[in-house]
């Protein structure tokens, strides 16, 4: 059994007899909150029953008693929430004004906002109290060895030294206190680890976990060094670190990776000390790159089965070029803009801090130019030595060794000579050869056999095994959310299915800092059924550009759609490009006011452009979304087929349908710059009427097959019809198949689902479970009333038929479904703070048997801390869900409300109310 999993753990909480039972039981079930994708699926029950009977659980009658009455005072509490909650839910879901939709929203919000923020400083100080508690840490933690104070003596011995000899200099970052108040050398603090999630691998994905799983906090005195620096496990633990901390913490993961890499103390500026990004601008993400980049995610999943090349057609000088160009991109490629100004900060040179250095290792390949760098555990973003935000470097340090610098400290990190085995320009803590630097690589076994040495040599690391809980890792960010304010822009990141419209990234760039008037929004989705992946929102002052972005998949083959204002209105400008999976080979669509132009590759036919021109309809305040309008020309050009003679080659072709003629213009001879022509002029009365071989109009360019006869002409003709009925049937099928297009995307803004992956172990065995419950809950309301219930995956337009089957009033049905979508909205909003009151009852109830500290076992006060760990995270989800409900209410209602005002069977209607 994994006691780290997140899913074991809440089990049947609501059925258990006693607590005693609840932990005994969270091993027969397998699911969460964080795994489910739909709300109303999180959780199968609200109502607890508890029996008071918790003696077997610690093992005290007395204690047992005060646990009781614990639970039982909060039970009592949340029975009495629940109640109120019932009693005003039944009249909010009612009412239908917009206003006191606005106020439950926000009430809503703002109560679970105060709530959650109890909750987290419940949970902080609990967590910190058992973390620190003597008789829950590892022994290592609270004491020392023989060994450790051997070498804590010589550290000590080191530091007065180094006072005397460089008496300017700062002190040392050599021995310090840990959580526990215990001295510990500070190399000891590295604990060389890896993960098992996939996903990490190497630096890249290291420096990203460690920056958004970990929330950094400035140090309290800036110039000053922290007496208390935690370990890398209550680091994990505590999801907060000061810059020494999380240094450290990454530090352990790049060695355990083989990465050569160090500790840095030294000075920064203000921005990377207090890692404040507002004085820095980022540039609007170029529109090329952004579609290369969705083109690359829809390769790389569309790709997964294709067969690789088995010979490496790659040269090694190319290979070189790219190695080359990858030292010098950082690990998240941002083009920034910042403000420094020396002057404006009077602690500049003088403020402390911590970062990553990555030194090359000896490597016996003279060709190859490695240069140190800079990594920023705050940011994960790679920075060069020449990095003018880094001043200078007091120390460096790694699992073996202290090196202090000897250098000058005003001049810049670019001046600095990194070979640590110069003694000029490092001075060793540990006269030993550091082993880091040995052959090139990084020498993490232990010696096993009986080498005497002649000098001290660093202990193993006092820290336990870094291991991140699955729940911990699946969220991500401290509280499933995280946010980064730059000087014109706000950076928003979520964990995947934490937002229930799978979104996991949002950049808002605004034209000032005072964040007021939006210019550009990008938002970038995973796990979504409808394949989107990107949207990306322009603003201007005449109409928003609105782009999506698709993964292959669609049922419709769609791969980017770009319109501009009503995305419900077929008249909108918009533009549209499929993959090449199409049946018709469709490539691209532009569709205006006025016409559709089709663009299509390789097909059979040769056509590869088709212009249709529209017939102007009257402006109206309710545009009729599937009234077709009719076609007044059709032009289609073909490529060249070179078996064909030029003149019977056709390059293109204009079907006037208002004049009633068909104009044909063929391809270009040899060095010829005309074209030959024919124009056909159809009949216009009965079908005996004899041909007239004037309606053939020809003009033919030399060389040429020669003229028409009567009778290849009105063969001619009569194909040309043909030709022109068949393409007039396309233009339909086209235009339905827009149409379809727009209702379809319509319902896919309004009503969102997401996916998971098949593989996914960990939420589809939940998913499962919670599945077959709705599929039972779905079949029993089918049974009890099968007449009345709606589908509510249906497209609008189904819904609409069945609601006319029952009700012939079309303001009636309409209201319907406005109704039923408001309702349904509030039901899950509604249900969210249900589950949040639920959530929170659990929690404080494990807060406080925590907080008696009678528990008589570590492990059964551990898996209650996973517990309490586990619950925070729901609350999180719950409050972040909230939110993106409150946040896009208003446009999916307007988006509802725009398609119903455009559905022709409610033209007679008086167009709904759209709200800004």
């Amino acid at each position: 059994m994994d006691s780290d999993s997140m899913d074991w753990i809440w089990g049947n909480f609501n059925n258990s007899p006693n607590l005693t039972e609840l932990i005994d039981e969270v091993e027969d079930d397998n699911h969460a909150l964080v795994d489910s994708n739909d709300d109303d699926k999180s959780d199968s029950s609200s109502e607890s029953s508890f029996n008071n009977d918790c003696s077997l659980l610690i093992g005290d009658k007395r204690t047992a008693q005060e646990l009781n009455e614990i639970v039982n005072d909060m039970k009592n509490q949340y029975e009495k929430t629940l109640s109120e909650l019932d009693l005003t839910t039944d009249g909010e879901l009612e009412d239908d004004n917009h206003t006191s939709d606005y106020k439950l929203y926000i009430d809503a919000l703002e109560a679970v906002k105060t709530n959650l923020s109890d909750v987290e400083l419940e949970w902080s100080d609990t967590l910190y109290q058992c973390t620190v508690n003597e008789k829950t840490v590892p022994e290592s933690y609270t004491k020392t060895t023989s060994i450790e104070k051997l070498i804590i003596f010589h550290a000590n011995n080191f530091v007065e030294q180094f006072k005397i000899k460089y008496p300017n200099r700062r002190h040392l970052v050599l021995v310090f206190l840990n959580e526990c108040g215990v001295q510990k050398c500070v190399c000891t603090s590295i604990k060389p680890s890896r993960l098992v999630y996939p996903n990490l691998r190497d630096l890249i994905s290291y420096s990203e976990f460690v920056a958004k799983h970990i929330t950094y906090i400035k140090l309290e005195d800036p110039v000053a060094v922290p007496n208390k620096i935690m370990s890398p496990t209550t680091t994990i633990e505590m999801q907060t670190a000061n810059c020494f901390e999380m240094a450290i913490l990454l530090v352990s993961f790049l060695i355990g990776c083989n990465y050569n890499a160090f500790v840095v103390y030294g000075y920064a500026t203000e921005i990377v000390c207090n890692n404040d990004l507002r004085k820095v601008r980022i540039d609007i993400e170029d529109n090329d790159q952004a579609k290369s980049d969705s083109e690359n995610i829809s390769e790389n999943l569309d790709n997964v089965n294709s067969l690789a090349s088995k010979n490496d057609l790659c040269s090694e000088y190319v290979k070189f070029l790219i190695e080359e160009e990858r030292n010098k991109i950082v690990v998240k490629d941002e083009v920034k803009e910042i403000n420094i100004n020396d002057t404006s900060d009077s602690l500049f040179g003088k403020r402390v801090h911590a970062w990553v250095i990555i030194l090359p290792l000896k490597i016996e390949d003279e060709n190859k130019n490695e240069i140190p760098y800079f990594i920023e555990p705050s940011t994960d973003e790679r920075k060069e030595i020449y990095d003018e935000n880094y001043i200078g470097i007091e120390a460096i340090w790694n699992h073996r060794n202290y090196w202090v610098n000897l250098q000058s400290l005003n001049e810049g990190c670019m001046q600095y000579n990194f070979t640590l085995t110069n003694t000029k320009c490092w001075e060793h803590f540990l006269t030993d050869k550091p082993q880091s630097l040995r052959d090139g690589t990084l020498d993490l076994q232990h010696n096993n056999d009986n080498t005497t040495f002649k000098h001290l040599v660093m202990p193993n690391s006092w820290v336990n095994v870094l291991e991140v809980p699955r729940n911990k890792y699946y969220m991500l960010y401290p509280s499933g959310k995280k946010v980064v304010t730059y000087m014109n822009a706000i950076k928003e990141f979520y964990a995947d299915y934490i937002m229930p419209d799978g979104l996991i990234e949002k950049i808002t760039y605004f034209t000032d800092s005072e964040y007021v008037n939006k210019i550009f929004v990008t938002e970038v989705y995973k796990h979504r059924i409808d394949k989107l992946i990107r949207v990306e929102t322009k603003y201007t002052n005449n109409e928003n550009e609105t782009v999506e972005y698709f993964r292959s998949g669609r049922d419709d083959f769609l791969k980017t759609h770009t319109f501009y204002g009503d995305s419900n209105n077929i008249k909108t400008k918009r533009f549209l490009t499929f993959y090449n999976l199409r049946l018709d080979s469709m490539a691209e669509l532009k569709i205006n006011e006025k016409s559709f132009i089709t663009t299509f590759n390789d097909r059979s036919d040769l056509l590869f452009w088709r212009k249709c021109i529209l017939q102007q309809t009257e402006n109206n305040d309710c545009h009729n979304l599937n009234i077709k309008r009719k076609c007044m020309s059709i032009v289609e050009k073909y490529l060249r087929d070179e078996s064909k003679h030029k003149d019977r080659d056709i390059a293109t072709i204009s079907f006037n349908l208002e004049f009633n003629s068909i104009y044909v213009q063929y391809q270009y001879g040899k060095g010829q710059i005309t074209q030959s022509s024919r124009l056909f002029q159809k009949p216009t009365m009965t079908r005996n009427e004899e041909f007239d071989p004037k309606s053939v109009i020809e003009n033919i360019v030399y060389p040429y097959e020669g003229h028409l006869n009567t009778h290849e002409a009105y063969i001619m003709l009569h194909d040309m019809i043909e030709a022109e009925k068949e393409a007039l049937r396309n233009i339909s099928k086209l235009e339905d198949d827009i149409i379809k297009m727009i209702e379809i995307r319509s319902r896919e803004r309004t009503m969102f689902e997401l996916k998971v992956d098949s593989l996914d172990w960990d939420r589809n065995h939940g998913i499962r479970k919670l599945l077959q419950n709705e599929k039972d809950k779905k079949i029993a309301l089918s049974k009890r009333d099968k007449a009345k219930q709606i589908d509510n995956s249906l497209p609008y337009h189904e819904i609409i038929k069945i609601l006319f089957k029952q009700d012939n009033s079309a303001l009636n049905v309409r209201e319907k479904i406005v109704l039923h979508f408001r309702q349904n909205t509030k039901k899950r909003f509604l249900l969210s703070k249900k589950l949040f009151i639920t959530k929170q009852f659990k929690f404080q109830t494990m807060i406080k048997a925590l907080q008696t500290d009678r528990f008589k076992e570590v492990e059964l006060k551990n898996k209650m801390l996973i517990l309490c760990s586990l619950l925070k995270n729901e609350l999180n989800v719950l409050t972040l869900r909230m939110e993106r409900y409150n946040e896009t209410r208003i446009e999916r209602y307007n988006n509802l409300a725009s398609y119903l005002n455009s559905y022709p069977d409610f033209k007679t209607l008086g167009p709904l109310k759209l709200y800004s």
